[in-house]
């Protein structure tokens, strides 16, 4: 059995998927994985490597482009089976990893960390890895949730002259200067406050319009004059609606229109059949949990964001 670091062959991908699935305890399909790279933009930065062979693969790690990573960073990605672990496999690739990221001339890496896996969090720390955010995901179930406690927030927000719309059968001009809404608010944030902006082709993207994406998914507060006041976007996934964002403008917040945005995004997902509604958060986003809380979303496990800056030195 080689306990070399090999590049990734297309023959490795079912491995690849079991082992993923095995470590992180995930459910993901082979074909989902499929899905996934064919989706990949072929000029984002993508390499893989394994350790084994066959269904013997015991390592595998990824270096990779992620679009919530800060400017120059690279993302990386490394899991070993619990029985290869103390054995060099997780060092090996680690080194193969960071000298590609710095070929690629990467500033720094990210990675991130199961809030349940201190050995691994203690791991990624002994090679220079710090915490830098705390996300987790949570959902609501559709089956049982019931609008009625919230409908007095809808109300008032109608009221003051809000009218709730969505992108269905909108014109391109509509479609292009709601990309650009969204764009706006990505960098008020947590995740992205400080970064550049989204070009609109990598909202257009992030929101999946050209494939499996939905008009009518993608709500719009607007004010009396028109004025767009904020959005909810989600996007279908095989078992549950993900509500990408949920935003107000600036000069729109403090007036409690993120709760009805997200009862429409709510309607919505139930109208096409889901039972799961999921998001994710950031552990910094008080408003936004609140609101989750509010509409009775339960909280999941979560993971740890890791910052390594490459000018620093790594530790073995």
């Amino acid at each position: 059995m080689s306990g070399e670091v090999r590049p990734f062959v297309a023959g490795d991908a079912p491995a690849w998927v079991t082992l993923f699935n095995r470590v992180a305890g995930r459910q993901t399909p082979l074909d989902a994985f499929h899905v996934e790279e064919a989706r990949r933009h072929p000029a984002h930065l993508s390499r893989r490597w394994v350790v084994g062979e066959g269904e013997g693969v015991r390592g595998l790690a990824h270096l990779y482009a992620f679009p919530f990573d800060p400017p120059g960073f690279l993302h990386a990605s490394l899991l070993v089976t619990p029985e290869a672990r103390g054995r060099g496999t997780g060092r090996a690739l680690w080194q193969t990893l960071e000298a590609a990221a710095r070929n690629h001339g990467a500033t720094g890496l990210v990675a991130d960390v199961a809030d349940t896996d201190p050995e691994s969090l203690g791991w990624a720390g002994r090679r220079g890895f710090r915490v830098h955010a705390h996300r987790f995901a949570s959902e609501l179930d559709l089956t049982t949730f019931d609008e009625t406690p919230h409908l007095p927030a809808l109300a008032r927000a109608e009221a003051w002259g809000v009218t709730f719309l969505d992108l269905g059968g909108a014109d391109e001009g509509t479609v292009e200067r709601y990309l650009g809404f969204v764009a706006d608010r990505l960098t008020e944030t947590p995740d992205l406050a400080g970064h550049p902006r989204w070009p609109l082709a990598q909202v257009r993207e992030a929101l999946r319009l050209d494939e499996s994406g939905c008009p009518d998914w993608l709500v719009l507060a607007v004010g009396p004059g028109e004025h767009w006041l904020g959005m909810a976007a989600m996007t279908p996934q095989r078992s549950f609606a993900y509500n990408f964002l949920t935003a107000t403008h600036p000069e729109a917040r403090g007036r409690g229109l993120a709760l009805p945005l997200k009862l429409h995004a709510i309607r919505r997902a139930r109208e096409a059949g889901f039972s799961v509604l999921r998001t994710n958060n950031h552990s910094q986003n008080a408003p936004m949990l609140a609101v989750n809380r509010r509409l009775g979303f339960q909280s999941r496990p979560g993971r740890y964001e890791l910052h390594l800056p490459l000018a620093a030195t790594s530790g073995a």
